[in-house]
């Protein structure tokens, strides 16, 4: 445990004096764009799956980047997306940042990763940067990834992460209906540019219709489909769907949103950045030129290279692919890279993945055995502390993650003292003990529920969950049971072990019979005291203590109240493990009798 204490002290310290990185020579200059340049510029990076882990990891670095006084924060992505809820959460964290802040590619942003570049102010790129692939997804550790087929499931899961795209494509001046297209299939779009402004648009059929008069050309889309996905088949906008919508103008782009999800993306993105889009059936098309036919909607739009550029993700015309670029970019003076640290590293390989539910059963396992024996040899004491050290590696790393809810917490210790209280208080009374260990399996079970759907990467949603975390447990409880099993019945063969229990006598049945009479102790043929053999106790027993029974000192239990040190007792009940006792009333009986 001072071990651990320690190592955690260590984590902490790392996290509260991270190392700012030496500023690296800055490569040749290039125009500082207009609103970017800082003197401060801290760079965050997010690498593999994006969890609970991640979340907590970035709130506290920006945080820390802003309270230091950085200009810009630099979120340096290369990631194949995560748990919604972690996705959502950094999103809403970028979203309120009270400085710029800048999505690097660097050089892929799959799903949750292309949710929070697009969150950003703007977003650069490396050389051979992708972007999207953003639908929520089902994950089974058995199955893998897999598509959402229950339609309510779909439209839960499906509806926050469309509101979140389409409100930061608003804000930060991307096309809303494009990328609609990252998170549903279905969503064709054909490219149109402002001869005004020069803005460019991507039109659905409908819209296309209505500008032009007219059904509009397919052919070769700009993002070509490829794979498996060509086999799913495109359903056209229901042209109805634009009636119902509501004062934030969302425009449905698929076929696959119905007019209840549309209802639901209108209801989140009310009273969040307004639509600035035309209302295509009222302009006038000779102030509109025809760029061509650009997705096909067969498969998740997924933009790479060059097209980022065309299709107006990113503005700066130069790649970036070190943090001297990135600084030569912001024209920034000190730059300060801020990475995950070890510690957080730690947590995420104990309550993430695959991971996190090997080692979370096995620590089960070990917290149940290690009670078990400590509650059938008491005072031994070192299985208390290992159960206690389990315990606390079990719930801890949840609990700093705010993955774990309360609930669990209390009914793991409330469940431990009503299992202690039936075995030492109230021994065949059963409601404690049943009561106990319901509130400890159920919330062993709840420390595995985090909650939130999946995109392509890491994590579980909430019903996979609930499967993976009773399922782990109902294995740990069986493991545990067969290791007590074998413990209790071999305990007498371990060495050091069989000094913790009573030893069996090796008196005859004529001597244990000469002992009884003489007030000594009475043994059965297992080695057992025998019900009926009285003693005197020789500490208080409150309840547990000791009592001599003849020249033996034997560890017992108060079956009834507390009995006080030097009050005579009588065995009452008697195992292998536990001998319980009560105070003798008839003080004229004859002592051992």
């Amino acid at each position: 445990m001072a071990a651990a204490a320690a190592l955690t002290i260590i984590g902490m310290a790392s996290v509260a004096t991270g190392q700012a990185s030496a500023p690296p020579t800055p490569t040749p200059v290039q125009p500082v764009p207009s609103g970017v340049s800082a003197q401060n510029m801290a760079i965050l990076s997010i690498r593999g799956g994006i969890d609970g882990v991640t979340a907590s990891s970035i709130e506290r670095r920006m945080a820390r980047a802003v309270e230091d006084g950085a200009n810009v924060i630099v979120i340096d992505l290369d990631t194949p997306g995560g748990e919604v809820p972690a996705v959502l959460q950094i999103c809403r964290g970028i979203e309120v940042c009270p400085v710029h802040t800048i999505a690097w590619i660097n050089p892929n942003a799959y799903s949750g990763g292309a949710i929070i570049a697009l969150a950003c102010d703007e977003i650069v790129m490396a050389s051979s940067a992708t972007l999207g692939d953003a639908a929520p997804v089902q994950f089974d550790f058995i199955k893998g990834i897999a598509k959402i087929t229950d339609p309510e499931e779909r439209q839960k899961q499906l509806a926050p992460v469309l509101a979140q795209v389409v409100n930061s494509a608003r804000e930060q001046g991307y096309d809303e209906v494009l990328v609609q297209g990252m998170v549903s299939l279905g969503v064709r779009t054909w490219m149109v540019e402002d001869t005004r402004s020069g803005r460019r648009y991507f039109l659905t059929e409908h819209e296309y219709t209505q500008l032009f008069g007219r059904a509009p050309e397919t052919g070769h889309p700009m993002v070509a489909s490829g794979g498996e996905a060509n086999a799913y088949e495109v359903t056209p906008v229901d042209p109805g769907l634009h009636d119902t919508e509501s004062l934030t103008g969302f425009r449905p782009a698929s076929g696959q949103f119905d007019a209840s999800l549309t209802e639901k993306v209108s209801e989140s993105l009310d009273g969040r950045a307004a639509t600035s889009r035309p209302d295509f059936s009222r302009e006038d098309p000779a102030n509109y030129i025809e760029l061509g036919y650009a997705t096909d909607g067969q498969t998740l739009l997924t933009v790479k290279g060059p097209m980022l550029r065309t299709f107006g993700f990113v503005d700066y015309p130069h790649n970036i692919d070190t943090d001297a670029d990135m600084q030569a970019y912001v024209g920034a003076t000190n730059v300060a890279r801020l990475d995950q640290t070890w510690i957080e590293r730690v947590v995420a390989f104990m309550t993430q993945g695959v991971s996190g539910l090997l080692l979370r059963g096995v620590l089960i396992v070990v917290f149940l055995l290690a009670m078990f024996i400590e509650l059938s040899m008491p005072g031994v004491g070192v299985p208390g502390v290992i159960a206690l050290c389990a315990l606390v590696l079990l719930i801890a790393p949840p609990m700093l993650l705010g993955a774990s809810v309360w609930w669990a917490v209390v009914a793991i210790i409330g469940g431990v003292g009503l299992i202690v209280l039936e075995i030492l208080v109230f021994p065949g009374f059963g409601v404690p003990g049943i009561l106990g260990m319901l509130m400890l399996l159920g919330g062993l079970v709840g420390t595995f529920m985090t909650g939130g759907a999946l995109f392509p990467g890491s994590g579980m949603s909430s019903s996979a969950q609930l499967f993976w975390g009773v399922s782990t447990v109902l294995l740990a409880l069986f493991a545990a049971g067969t290791a007590m099993f074998f413990v209790s019945k071999y305990t007498r063969s371990i060495p050091i072990a069989n000094r913790l229990v009573l030893a069996t006598s090796l008196k005859s049945g004529a001597e244990a019979e000469h002992s009884s009479s003489s007030a000594a102790v009475a043994v059965t043929p297992s080695g057992i005291v025998a019900i009926g053999a009285v003693g005197v106790s020789t500490t208080p027993l409150r309840p547990s203590g000791t009592a001599e029974f003849g020249d033996r000192l034997i560890d017992v239990v108060a079956e009834f109240g507390f009995i006080d040190a030097g009050e005579r007792v009588r065995v009452v009940s008697a195992s292998q493990y536990r001998i319980g006792v009560e105070a003798v009333q008839d003080q004229g009986s004859e002592r051992g009798a």
